[in-house]
This record gives C-alpha cells, sequence and structure tokens, in this order.
C-alpha cells in the first residue's frame, strides 16, 4: 500500500506551518534528523515517558554540559563536572579545569588539567591556549576519549579555551569559531579581554 503524494504534501504543509508558528513566538524550533527514536538512543539520560508539566518538575531536571563537537568535546559549569551521573552518562574520560577557586571532583578516576584562571580581562590566557589544546587533542586521540571543559558558570574561561582549541583544532578563524559555539552553548560569553588573545592567535598563524 503506497501513500498519495498529496498526503504527504499534506504532512508537509502542516509541518512547516507548525514551524513557522513557532518561530513567530520567538522560539527555535530544531528538526531531529532520524527522529526521537535516534535521539533516545543516542542520549537516552535526556528522554522520559513521563510528561513535565510541573515547574517544580522542570526545575528538577537535571542540566547537562554542552555537546560542541559529537561525541568528544563538551562544555560545561563546575556544578555540572562534579554531578557524576553527568560524567558517567556522557562517558567523559578527561577534564579541563579552567578555574583555580572549583576542586577537580573525580581526581582518582578521571584525568584533569588544571588551569588556574581568574575571569578578568587582564588575566593572560595566551599561554594557556597551547596547553590546552595539546591537553584536549591528546585526550580525544585516545579510543574513546571525551573532554568536559569547565570554569565556574560556563561562560567565559571555558569558552576562550574551547574557542581556541576550535580554531587550532578546525582551523577555523575566530568569527566562524565564535559563531559555532554561540550555537552550541548560547550561555558562552568570554570577556573582552579573552577575545583579544584569540585574536592574537590569527595574527600568529
Amino acid at each position: 500500500f503506497v501513500l498519495p503524494l498529496w498526503y504527504w504534501f499534506s504532512i508537509l504543509f502542516c509541518f512547516m506551518r507548525c514551524f513557522c508558528q513557532l518561530s513567530s513566538l520567538g522560539m527555535d524550533p530544531v528538526i531531529l534528523l532520524g527522529g526521537y527514536s535516534t535521539f533516545a538512543h543516542l542520549y537516552p539520560f535526556l528522554c522520559t515517558h513521563k510528561m513535565i508539566l510541573l515547574e517544580s518538575e522542570r526545575e528538577a531536571l537535571t542540566i547537562y554540559p554542552s555537546e560542541i563537537l559529537e561525541g568528544s568535546l563538551y562544555q560545561g559549569s563546575a556544578h555540572q563536572a562534579s554531578d557524576y551521573r553527568i560524567i558517567k552518562n556522557l562517558h567523559i574520560t578527561h577534564v579541563l579545569n579552567a578555574t583555580g577557586e572549583c576542586p577537580d571532583a573525580f581526581p582518582a578516576t578521571l584525568c584533569y588539567l588544571r588551569l588556574r584562571l581568574n575571569d578578568d580581562t587582564h588575566q593572560d590566557v595566551f599561554e594557556s591556549f597551547p596547553v590546552a589544546n595539546k591537553f584536549i587533542s591528546q585526550a580525544l586521540q585516545v579510543d574513546g576519549g571525551r573532554v568536559l571543559v569547565h570554569c565556574s558558570l560556563g561562560r567565559s574561561r571555558s569558552s576562550a579555551l574551547t574557542l581556541a582549541f576550535l580554531m587550532e583544532h578546525q582551523r577555523w578563524t575566530l568569527r566562524h569559531a565564535y559563531e559555532w559555539l554561540k550555537e552550541k552553548r548560547a550561555c558562552a560569553a568570554p570577556n573582552a579581554g579573552f577575545l583579544r588573545q584569540l585574536s592574537m592567535c590569527v595574527k600568529r598563524q
């Protein structure tokens, strides 16, 4: 039994109308390639069969780090880096801690690099880029290696290090890397001093 062409066009029309309505409300709808079943297979810990209706239920949900490069590089907060369930579900093997104030949560089971950076426009982060890039690159070369880059809130210091890695590893411009990062992690916001030092990387390439 073959469904007629008009049927598929009607489905497409309904889909596009729903997409446009959500967009007009200021939402940013996305299309799941492969549908829900594929997403549930890749991220079962993000799925539930329970209908979430109450605000208290939504607030109780676990917020996961942002996936910057599929199945390999993640960026998040110190709180997320200290949640063993998150570490286990994402199969994190290496952690880049960009803070001086947040301790390494699981030093006995994970490989850490700690860069004691301050979220300050005068903080010299430029000299830390090669060290961070080497750590991430070597981690991803390990079979099954997955890296979580974090600072306190996962906004500024971690973003600077992630951007530096994307620029070197992917051979991207700062602008391209920044746009990619913002798409993957909307709250990413390296301070002006970090951005100036990232622009120095471009000049040296």
